[in-house]
């Protein structure tokens, strides 16, 4: 069954030392460069500042992995986009889940700055495939056409191996990885998307094909909270829209996030559609999650959540 929950940013830049933090701005457009605001700037020339973040940023991510290893998984349920690693424009699905047996692999987040993707330390990760198998019957038989990768073959970015959702965050709360995977892929990029309603409904249905299993099983949502990589205004962070998706967490207000995507502004673009990821886990904990931290860090590009829902049994 579902037993506990995280999510938390995956930013490349917070995995980086702080010597790197500064060189974000060779990594966005002319535009956004000249445009960086005055928060971002102070930061760039402030490296107390960016110790600070570094040093929160690893902070939480220390509560998490304390938290999943107490709970002690059978199986780690990762839940987020693509990006064009897997995928490319020849089939890119709304919904799939990796279903073999074979492990992935990625590339570390961890290597130093400015090192090609091909060339960077491959992490492996194995799969709970016919725990994957499983949920797969589970979502279409309630209504999800979910597509099915049987095989592992990265077809958008093949140098990368699969989406930094997974070899970004996996490696800090399971540093051993010893926990097998179950790896679900929203596309939370390219249009058109899935409403935020449909991923509390992808989360729901995600709970009850597990309610039975006799697997102890966490979910983990990965990406977000705002950011714009690529973007005229890359390096802006949209901090009260940030605290307001984390006090919906913590109220277990659903039904305010399930209204999040139903507008369109540059705002709800890009990085912060990664949030869908939030939703599906909120939606399937159904209870409040606990803030660990919140680092409006501008050389990471992203607003930095981190939240968990404590098991409760």
């Amino acid at each position: 069954m579902l037993g506990m929950g995280m999510a938390s940013s995956h930013a490349p830049m917070m995995f980086q030392k702080a010597q790197y933090w500064p060189r974000v701005l060779e990594r966005i457009p002319a535009e956004a460069r000249e445009h960086l605001p005055h928060s971002a700037r102070v930061e760039i020339a402030t490296p107390a500042i960016i110790d600070g973040h570094i040093q929160r940023i690893e902070a939480a991510f220390a509560t998490l992995r304390d938290q999943l290893k107490a709970f002690q998984p059978d199986a780690l349920l990762m839940i987020g986009d693509d990006q064009g690693d897997m995928f490319d424009m020849a089939n890119n699905p709304t919904f799939s889940i990796y279903t073999g047996d074979e492990p992935l692999w990625g590339r570390s987040a961890r290597d130093p700055f400015g090192i090609a993707p091909q060339e960077r330390t491959k992490v492996v990760f194995r799969q709970h495939g016919e725990l994957a198998r499983h949920l797969l019957r589970g979502l279409v038989k309630r209504g999800f056409d979910v597509a099915n990768i049987a095989r592992f073959d990265p077809r958008g970015n093949p140098a990368r191996g699969v989406s930094h959702m997974v070899s970004n965050l996996v490696p800090e709360v399971d540093p051993g990885l010893k926990i097998p995977l179950v790896c679900v892929f929203l596309n939370e990029y390219y249009p058109p998307l899935p409403s935020a309603a449909r991923c509390a409904h992808l989360g729901e249905a995600i709970a009850d094909a597990l309610r039975d299993r006799p697997e102890r099983v966490a979910i983990y949502a990965s990406g977000g909270l705002s950011h714009y990589p690529g973007m005229f205004n890359a390096g802006w962070i949209d901090q009260p829209l940030d605290h307001w998706i984390l006090e919906r967490l913590e109220r277990n207000d659903l039904e305010a996030l399930q209204h999040l995507f139903t507008f369109d502004s540059d705002h709800m673009r890009s990085g912060t559609g990664e949030v869908r990821a939030w939703i599906s886990a909120a939606a399937a904990m159904k209870r409040p999650a606990k803030v660990v931290e919140y680092v409006p860090a501008h050389c990471t590009q992203t607003g930095c959540g981190f939240v968990y829902w404590p098991s409760v049994a």
